[in-house]
């Protein structure tokens, strides 16, 4: 029989939304919701050809000696399985040994194995072997928001379905603080839109999510929309949104403007520092060229006044928010 490293081999590198069943499947990476949408994929194709389809979970942390070959070992009637063995970041001693022994040996063709590593050094040896025999999933975490304008392109691109440039960028502020709430907020669009996606449908769906109040907040306060301001925020502060959330975005608001106020060099490096994406410094240098460098510092000191009243030094915490955004508001040039 041929070795496993030759039965059932399949490009290595597919993307979450394409992998096919295999062999032989690595899940790399630290980010659960790719993990997940890959192995439900996976799941999903083998169930629809074989709908009698045994699936088994093992944790590599907790497994024993030999349990990984009598779960992959030929069964009686020859049922087509899928195995998961999950925390490989974790694994156990008696885990490695038998796995690396285990890829040497004759494959079972009604057998799918699914390995999940979450990150690390740990079994390293173990996954250069599963990367250079299998097919290997990226699960990296997606931190940057340039990395979540690129999974919301892509999801609807999977779906064949449009959204408009501004559309996906409201998303990712509204609804991208994990990647687990973005897929979610992609999925609901397109189950409940018909149509391309528009930054209005984004605001009608997301437009009340905390991220989304806060930072809009702080886009009137900076651009000196100060009775525009304060209304948004009253509305935030009577939908739940918190003083704390609010002083946050009008901080990070300020030191983009503290920043871009005086910049006359490139901002290739200046967004790496700020941790923006091009867009987002874009439009950061529009607002800060109505300021001056001594506005700009005062909002900084006003927002960090602010900030230290709502975590307990002032007993109203509300009003000590709009005394920042009335002295932030007047006093753009």
């Amino acid at each position: 029989m041929p070795p496993r490293s030759s039965h059932r081999a399949a490009p290595s590198g597919p993307d979450f939304r394409t992998v096919e069943p295999a062999a032989l499947i690595l899940l790399k990476g630290a980010e659960d919701y790719v993990a997940t949408r890959a192995l439900d994929r996976v799941r999903t194709a083998l169930k629809a050809q074989h709908p009698d389809l045994e699936y088994t979970r093992l944790d590599a942390a907790e497994a024993t000696r030999g349990e990984l070959t009598t779960l992959s070992s030929p069964s009686l009637f020859g049922e087509p399985r899928l195995i998961v063995v999950e925390d490989l970041a974790q694994m156990n001693e008696v885990f490695l040994e038998d796995a690396l022994r285990f890829l040497g040996e004759p494959a079972d063709s009604e057998v799918t194995l699914v390995f999940r590593h979450s990150g690390g050094n740990r079994g390293k040896k173990l996954t250069d072997a599963l990367s250079a025999r299998g097919v290997v999933v990226d699960c990296s975490t997606v931190k940057s928001d340039n990395d979540k304008l690129d999974f919301v392109r892509k999801e609807f691109r999977a779906a064949q379905r449009t959204i408009h440039p501004e559309a996906a960028r409201a998303l990712v502020s509204a609804a991208g603080s994990t990647l687990s709430d973005l897929g979610s907020a992609c999925q609901q669009l397109m189950r409940d839109v018909p149509e391309d996606i528009t930054a209005e449908h984004v605001d009608k769906y997301f437009g009340g999510r905390v991220e989304a109040s806060a930072f809009k907040v702080a886009d009137a306060t900076f651009a000196g929309r100060g009775e525009s301001a304060l209304r948004l925020y009253r509305h935030a502060i009577s939908t739940g949104v918190s003083p704390v959330a609010v002083t946050a975005a009008l901080a990070m608001k300020a030191r983009q403007v503290a920043a871009l106020v005086d910049h006359r060099g490139a901002q290739g490096e200046l967004a790496q520092t700020l941790k923006m994406a091009p867009w987002q410094l874009k439009q950061a240098a529009e607002t800060a060229r109505r300021w001056t460098p001594r506005e700009a510092a005062d909002a900084v000191e006003a927002v960090a006044q602010a900030d230290a009243e709502v975590k307990g030094v002032s007993r109203t915490p509300e009003y000590a928010v709009e005394k920042a955004i009335a002295r932030i508001t007047t006093h753009i040039s």
